[in-house]
């Protein structure tokens, strides 16, 4: 350290910034989860989360495996099953409602046939 003129104060040192290992798995888990939820509850857009949400799972998992990252991991695992179970929500409404109109196209045909009978016999 260099020893100052008089009236002035001695510059602090500057210390290098040591980074920290960073963990790349899970950072990718966490974002790739948080944007597969987002993704889920857009009904068409959805189907993109049936590929996100394993690949987060999947990213947690190895990166949960490592000692730094562990909150991202977790993060990441989370929200890849969340976004899973909403995808499977649209499924079963999506399933329901084509079982709906079914039964109901069966219903009307069924009724228009009754119709077209009973007009026959009335003739």
């Amino acid at each position: 350290m260099e020893n100052p003129q008089p009236g002035q104060q001695p510059r602090p040192q500057v210390q290098p910034v040591q980074s920290g290992d960073s963990n790349g798995m899970a950072l990718a888990a966490m974002i790739i989860g948080l944007v597969a939820v987002l993704l889920a509850l857009i009904p068409i857009v959805g189907f993109i989360s049936w590929i996100l949400a394993p690949l987060a799972i999947v990213f947690g998992i190895i990166g949960k495996n490592k000692p730094t990252g562990g909150g991202f991991a977790w993060t990441g695992i989370i929200s890849g099953a969340v976004a899973l179970l909403i995808c499977f929500a649209w499924l079963l409404l999506w399933w329901g409602v084509v079982n709906l109109g079914e039964e109901v196209a069966r219903d009307y045909e069924t009724q228009i046939r009754a119709a077209q009978s009973a007009g026959d016999t009335s003739k």
